[in-house]
């Protein structure tokens, strides 16, 4: 196929392209499910394969962005069911731990970039 030829049939393409919202609006009937998933700390990947094992066709990108639109839900979900089973609300684990102060600094050297084993030569 030559240049031209490519550029046609592109040109056709994107003209008869239509983009479907349907993925995310699959997804809305089964909103509260999903949520209560993501409260319960399962992964996207893992609401995926739930999800596909039971006929509902979606990515882990889509899932991914449909939990981030209603993340202050799931949020408050996952405070609901720590209150109810009498536990303290988990963190995730980069929120949970605080940034230490004592650290070493990550090279020997003050003001050199990188792990001493990229600067040096061998």
């Amino acid at each position: 196929m030559n240049n031209q030829e490519l550029q046609a049939d592109l040109a056709k393409v994107a003209a008869e392209y239509n983009h479907s919202v349907l993925q995310q609006a699959v997804l809305e009937n089964y909103k509260d499910s999903i949520l209560l998933l993501r409260a319960k700390f399962a992964s996207y990947e893992k609401i995926v394969e739930l999800l596909n094992e039971r006929g509902i066709k979606v990515s882990v990108a889509t899932v991914r962005k449909f939990c981030r639109k209603y993340h202050d839900e799931s949020q408050r979900l996952r405070t609901e069911i720590a209150a109810d089973t009498g536990t303290e609300a988990q963190e995730t684990p980069a929120a949970a731990a605080p940034p230490r102060e004592d650290r070493p600094p990550l090279t020997s050297e003050p003001g050199k970039r990188g792990p001493r084993t990229a600067r040096d030569q061998l």
